[in-house]
């Protein structure tokens, strides 16, 4: 019947067709495409967050072919509704810049970004290449409608992307527009074609060159940054060896960050030494003194272009520092070592972060006519003012509800709150109040009244919280309107996020709120713990690209509610040591039981595990007997945030580890699970290294055998010795901040970590032995002589830290001289290539240290270390006073 309609101008019908969509199953809506894709046509499209529900529907059903013709509808942009005028405008006058191209979304900018964040990344995961490919079309299309005609005559590539996309990649920073959203868009679902499907990578690098515009070539330098492959390496070099601009201008960000990868990976097989010679020769050619006298104007000297030059150089040679040799190695060294501070990938972007001027809001009337209102003046002028607008005199001036609302909050703690009568006439009337976000400012006004240890209507703000909490966060109707600013279609989210922040203050060990208040905050705490939250129900994001169920729960009314429960519990016990806490762990029963209303979400699960290990301090024998509520192995997802985030935010505690230690044998039997790249902070496997070490260097399972749970963790880990050597740096950062009275039990396990570590012989676990040997809780025999056996193990393989090691050696003269000129000439031994350095004043500390000595070995051991060093063109050391 669907399919039979005919061919409509009605938007409600599509609408309909849409709904019918959603509600079918994945291979039955799809039958329904051409409708679907009809009405997505439509301009202007509304519903399209039903839209994107569709999308996500046929997404995860595998509907694939219908998502990807629905997704190439929705990211398109529309022409700039004013394009024909502006174009005859700038035909006029091409130095008039006022009238700049503004092509838009067909859908509002909000969806569009949640379009891009959430939806369309799904989709790149199962048709990467497919979806590229739509992405490039849509990104060329956004840069022509962007553009006017006379750079298209000239066959210009310039699009000016370096400013407003000045990363690839999506930052981790605030507002951006839906043109950036596109290019990271893109370039993820880029990355994804070369990680997962390799055979599609040469068409996928055809279709970038193919687009004129700079930001495709960006994007191919980007992949070919991650992707230094033999495939890639011919690109690489015809990106390298065509570049015109050596003399004239800095790299370009993704341009170096390609050369330096391609040159750390390929080493000098990447270029002959001739075609290197020809770019460092092109380099060192320029900067023009006469663009720099032009530049710089009058204040022009000889030293001022010598110190740019100079900075030019270093700059343009530091992608190449890997292949580098003979002179140009040479120079290239000297302006390091002259240089104050290093040069970071962050110095070549072409522009810096765009700044503005800082927007303002303010109230519609000044603080102190709002004082002169009357209680009732004030209700109805809150309950009515919604004019909002810009300031006429300056633009960056918004007038808006919510500077009238932190101007209400400010009165309402220093005015009404202290007056009992106006307190009393707030109390009677709260109900009058339409607009969520004035309570939340009553809410907020009362957290700082009770911070200050004035509980004088403690018992009544607690009421009010409670009013509060009986608004339930519904799920927002279809529309514009609804918010905690409205008075039609009021949203209470941020007053109920409030009430969570009282209590916490309510609970703090500084403000001595009366034990008496405890039933309240429990009642306040079970509506919190066990009411629908829209974020958490509804499967939304605070954070779009994480993956971090912890900061998800703590940016979330109702998980955050969960860690106050916990708090609430310590605040009882403070009150009274033998006080029952019957309160929480009732609560916590509700949350857990399978009959829940509400089950427990994964940022609920994350922020649990983190709190339980404080939970056993409150009621261990509940604690012991709820441990598989908390970590419920028998779904895996679950288990995975609630003891991944224990691993991660907590740190070892010997009493812990006897309850959890079936969790720790099971994360043993699960690593590829527990595993969550791409966390702020340090991933859960990281932690469960860490944590066995600390258990076994506590003497609670033995280093090897049966028994020992750190040597499971190296067995498992052995495909990724990257955690090997990072568990190795951790233990070396522990001992460098540990105090010189180490125990001498201690001394002795740690001596055989170290021990059994050598044995197995992993000579890049030790890359990082300068934190251990600068940690003087360890003997400096002892260290010296482990450093030794270090450098035998290591002799094909370098330590990232040499210059650091140096100067942990050039520390310990003269009381250890023999033994540091003997690990300094078998450091200097390693020396394979032009990469090592090391500061002239250390290498001369030690060098003259060891020559005068009266020891003849120590004397031919700093002999060779010294022939070593000049071998590698340090003639600096020839003369070592």
């Amino acid at each position: 019947i669907v399919l039979a309609l005919p061919q409509i101008n009605n938007p409600r019908v599509y609408y309909g067709i849409l709904e019918i969509a959603l509600e079918l199953s994945a291979e039955h809506s799809a039958k329904l495409k051409p409708k679907v894709l009809k009405g997505a046509a439509m301009d202007p499209l509304f519903l399209e967050h039903r839209c994107r529900d569709l999308l996500v529907h046929w997404t995860e059903e595998n509907e694939t072919s219908a998502a990807l013709e629905l997704a190439k509808l929705l990211i398109q942009f529309t022409p700039d509704p004013q394009d024909e005028e502006k174009r005859r405008r700038h035909k006029e006058n091409p130095r008039d810049v006022t009238p700049s191209l503004n092509p838009a979304p067909r859908i509002d900018i909000w969806e569009y970004r949640e379009l891009l964040n959430h939806d369309i990344q799904p989709l790149a995961q199962k048709a990467p290449y497919e979806v590229a490919s739509i992405l490039i079309n849509a990104t060329a299309n956004v840069i022509y409608l962007s553009t006017h005609q006379d750079p298209l005559d000239r066959d210009s590539d310039q699009d000016y992307s370096e400013v407003w996309c000045r990363r690839l990649r999506r930052p981790n920073d605030g507002y951006k527009e839906s043109e950036q959203m596109l290019v990271y868009a893109l370039t993820l679902a880029c990355e994804q074609v070369f990680d997962k499907i390799p055979d599609s990578v040469v068409a996928l690098d055809k279709a970038l060159r193919e687009q004129r515009w700079r930001v495709f070539k960006r994007l191919r330098q980007h992949l070919y940054a991650l992707n230094p492959t033999e495939q890639t390496k011919p690109w690489i070099r015809e990106s390298i060896l065509e570049h015109e601009d050596y003399s004239r201008w800095d790299h370009h960000y993704e341009f170096q960050q390609m050369i330096r990868c391609a040159c750390e990976h390929f080493g000098a097989e990447l270029l002959t030494e001739e075609e290197r010679a020809s770019i460092f020769d092109a380099i060192l050619s320029g900067p023009s003194e006469t663009r720099y006298r032009e530049w710089i104007g009058e204040v022009f000297t000889k030293e001022l272009f010598e110190q740019y030059q100079h900075y030019f150089h270093r700059k343009q040679l530091r992608p190449f520092d890997a292949v580098l040799f003979g002179s140009y190695l040479k120079y290239f060294r000297t302006l390091e070592a002259e240089a104050e501070s290093p040069i970071s990938d962050e110095d070549y972007w072409v522009v810096g972060e765009s700044k503005g001027g800082v927007v303002r809001r303010r109230s519609p009337q000044p603080i102190e006519a709002v004082r002169e209102f009357s209680d009732e003046q004030l209700i109805i002028y809150i309950n009515e003012w919604e004019a909002e607008h810009h300031d006429e005199a300056d633009l960056l001036v918004e007038i808006t509800i919510e500077a009238l609302a932190e101007v209400f909050q400010r009165i309402f703690r220093e005015s009404i709150l202290p007056d009992s009568k106006r307190f009393r006439f707030w109390f009677d009337n709260w109900e009058r109040v339409q607009r969520p976000i004035y309570v939340r400012a009553m809410i907020s006004g009362m957290q700082e009244y009770i911070k200050g240890k004035n509980l004088d209507h403690l018992n009544e703000s607690l009421s009010f919280c409670e009013w509060v909490l009986s608004h339930p966060d519904q799920e927002p109707p279809d529309g514009y309107g609804y918010g905690d600013q409205s008075c039609v279609h009021p949203r209470w989210s941020s007053s109920r996020r409030a009430v969570v922040d009282l209590i916490e203050t309510c609970v703090k060990k500084d403000v001595n709120v009366p034990s008496s208040a405890g039933e309240q905050l429990a009642k306040l705490l079970e509506m919190l713990c066990t009411q629908f939250d829209w974020w958490l129900d509804g499967g939304k994001k605070v954070f779009p690209d994480g993956g971090d169920q912890y900061a998800e729960a703590i940016n979330n009314t109702r998980s955050r509610a969960l860690e106050t429960l916990v708090e609430f519990g310590w605040w009882l016990r403070r009150n009274d040591q033998q006080a029952d806490v019957s309160m929480v762990t009732m609560i916590l029963e509700k949350r857990f039981s399978p009959e829940t209303e509400y089950p427990l979400t994964l940022p609920e699960r994350a922020l649990l595990g983190v709190n339980y290990s404080r939970m056993p301090g409150l009621d261990e024998a509940w604690a012991v007997e709820h441990r598989s509520d908390f970590f419920p192995r028998e779904t895996l997802a679950e288990w995975r945030e609630a003891f991944g985030n224990f691993l991660r935010f907590n740190r070892p505690h010997g009493p812990r580890f006897e309850i959890l230690r079936e969790d720790f044998d099971f994360a043993l039997q699960h690593l590829d699970a527990l595993e969550q790249p791409g966390l702020n902070r340090e991933d859960p496997l990281e932690s469960l290294g860490q944590h066995l070490f600390t258990y076994y260097l506590w003497g609670l399972h033995p280093l090897r055998g049966a028994g020992s749970l750190l040597q499971r963790f190296y067995q498992r880990t052995d495909g990724v010795r990257q955690r090997w050597r990072n568990l190795f740096r951790h233990v070396g950062f522990l001992l460098r901040n540990t105090d010189k009275n180490l125990e001498e039990s201690l001394k002795d396990r740690i001596t055989a970590f170290f021990e059994w570590r050598l044995v197995v012989g992993e000579a890049a676990e030790f890359g990082d032995f300068h934190f251990w040997l600068v940690s003087e809780c360890l003997e400096v025999e002892w260290r010296l002589d482990a450093f030794f056996r270090i450098l035998g193990l290591c002799q094909d393989h370098d330590l990232t830290m040499m210059s650091r090691e140096s100067n942990a050696l050039a520390d310990m003269l003269p009381q250890h001289t023999e033994k540091v000129v003997e690990c300094f000439a078998k450091l200097t031994d390693r020396i394979k290539d032009d990469t090592f350095h090391i500061r002239t004043e250390t290498a001369k500390r030690i060098l003259k240290a060891g020559l005068e000595s009266g020891d003849e070995s120590v004397r031919a051991n700093a002999a060779r270390a010294r022939e070593n060093l000049l071998r590698q063109g340090r003639f600096d050391l020839l003369n070592l006073s």
